[in-house]
């Protein structure tokens, strides 16, 4: 009887993900004793990517999550205490709102998505982001807040154009 390993040696695609080198991935084992591909189906839009679980304090544990096609995070470099706490976040966009006097005031809007969250049932969500306030949009309002900033971006435009000439210096 031939012994056929039951792990399959994986090298991961994400780039943040270089402290594996290489991942022993567990793999299906036919009837009849044959190795087959990884025993996991992954959703469309989404990939398999590995995460670092466990407190800061000990070695923590690599497991493989799903992970949406638009998601930047390193889920090795940013590593979780529990599985439950991984989210997923999109390129952000942002705007920097810099008064003549007083601090900037950063604003970025990003994908993102916690799947362990009952109350968004794991979907995707828009996030806005106002200086470290953030407020999370499903599709219907995220385009209701995409509709109200044009007409804000208008009013700011139509009020910048009533201004008087700066002179040159």
């Amino acid at each position: 009887m031939s012994h056929l390993p039951t792990t399959s040696t994986a090298r991961s695609t994400h780039p943040a993900s270089a402290l594996l080198d290489e991942v022993q991935v567990p793999v299906a084992q036919s009837a009849a004793g044959t190795n087959n591909a990884p025993a996991v189906a992954v959703r469309p839009g989404y990939r398999l990517v590995p995460a670092l679980v466990g407190k800061s304090t000990e070695p923590g544990s690599i497991l493989y999550v799903e992970c949406p096609d638009w998601c930047v995070v390193d889920h090795v470099a940013d590593r979780n205490v529990f599985i439950q706490d991984i989210s997923h976040q999109g390129e952000k966009a942002t705007l920097s709102l810099t008064p003549t006097r007083g601090e900037q005031v950063p604003l970025e809007v990003y994908l993102s998505e916690w799947p362990a969250l009952a109350e968004d049932n794991g979907q995707p969500r828009l996030d806005v982001d106002i200086d470290s306030e953030v407020y999370s949009y499903g599709r219907t309002a995220a385009m209701a807040l995409a509709d109200q900033m044009v007409a804000f971006a208008e009013d700011v435009r139509r009020l910048a154009e009533t201004l008087p000439e700066e002179a040159q210096a």
